[in-house]
This record gives structure tokens, sequence and C-alpha cells, in this order.
């Protein structure tokens, strides 16, 4: 099984700092076990992937994973295809 990901260094300002992410972004047809399968395989704290959105108003749909916990963390619906809100001026 072939997918897309890429890691990045979160919590940091320098590379090779801060915790490892996996970010799986090619997700169509993984199960949930898959899931957790290539979370394992990772063996980082978090693997997030990157599912097509459940809401319309949003561009994805992200599940966070932990591999050793062997459960989603949270399912989170991001990036808004709204315009954001202006703030009110002072």
């Amino acid at each position: 099984m072939q997918r897309r990901y890429v890691t990045v260094d979160v919590f940091t300002d320098r590379p090779f700092g801060g915790n490892p992410l996996a970010v799986v972004l090619e997700t169509d047809g993984l199960t949930a076990a898959q899931m957790q399968a290539i979370a394992a395989e990772f063996n980082y704290a978090e693997t997030t992937f990157v599912l097509p959105p459940s809401d319309s108003a949003h561009t994805a749909h992200v599940r966070p994973t932990n591999a050793k916990r062997k459960r989603c963390l949270r399912s989170i619906d991001s990036c808004s295809k709204r315009a954001p809100e202006s703030s009110p001026s002072a």
C-alpha cells in the first residue's frame, strides 16, 4: 500500500527540533484499523490523516491518531471555505 505523506516538526522554531508529526495526505479507502497500523509504523506521538470534508463549508477533515493509545484522538473539520469575519474597528 503506497500513500503520499509528509513529516513535519511541530512546536519548534528549528528543523529536527520539537515533535515529529506525520501527515498522511492520501487516505481514500483507509479503514480505522489501517490508519492505526500506519500510525504504528511511523511510531510518532501523533499521525494525522487528511480526509475529505464532512461539512461542505470546509476543505478537509483532519483525523489525528495516537498509535500508542490505539485510538483516534479527535476529528476536526478544518480550513473553512467561508471568508473570515472582519474584526470590528476600534
